[in-house]
């Protein structure tokens, strides 16, 4: 087998990994993201422990943790947070953009007049900002959780 052939056998259990985790992540994401961006991102978290955790033990010691908790995170990111920003529209557009226009009106200290559009407007700004917290979140985790799964693997294997 070369060089080749071999990297790519090792890549094959954090990208399996990171690519089922991406698909629960999506649903999780969406199904979380109705309740609001800060929901989605709390889930981030949860979802990158669970993928990082899984990437590690789907390496068995080929990899370090780390680097496979990154690879599954950041197979896992992107659906998730296509998922998680479609809830979060879906609820937003229940809402309406004349009554996030007037509940941004109501705020004290920010003292502006939105139009329906504008609010609209801020609403997806926020939204994509979001989605970068939710992949520096998950993948982070993802990477913190794989470390941790690999440190335990080796910790059990030095003594046992």
């Amino acid at each position: 087998m070369s060089v080749v052939e071999n990297k790519e056998d090792d890549k094959k259990g954090a990208v399996r990994v990171g690519m089922v985790w991406g698909g629960i992540g999506g649903a999780v994401g969406f199904l979380v993201s109705l309740f609001g961006s800060l929901a989605g991102i709390v889930a981030a978290v949860f979802v990158g422990i669970s993928c990082g955790r899984r990437a590690a033990d789907a390496e068995e010691g080929k990899r370090h943790g780390a680097i496979s908790g990154l690879v599954g995170g950041a197979f896992t990111a992107p659906i998730y947070i296509l998922g998680a920003a479609s809830g979060a529209l879906i609820a937003a557009q229940q809402i309406g953009g004349e009554q996030m226009a007037a509940t941004l009106a109501e705020i004290e200290f920010v003292d502006i007049e939105l139009t329906a559009e504008e609010a609209w407007n801020l609403y997806l700004a926020s939204l994509v900002f979001s989605g970068f917290v939710q992949a520096a979140v998950l993948i982070g985790m993802a990477a913190l959780a794989g470390a941790l799964a690999a440190r335990k693997y080796r910790s059990d294997h030095a003594s046992g």
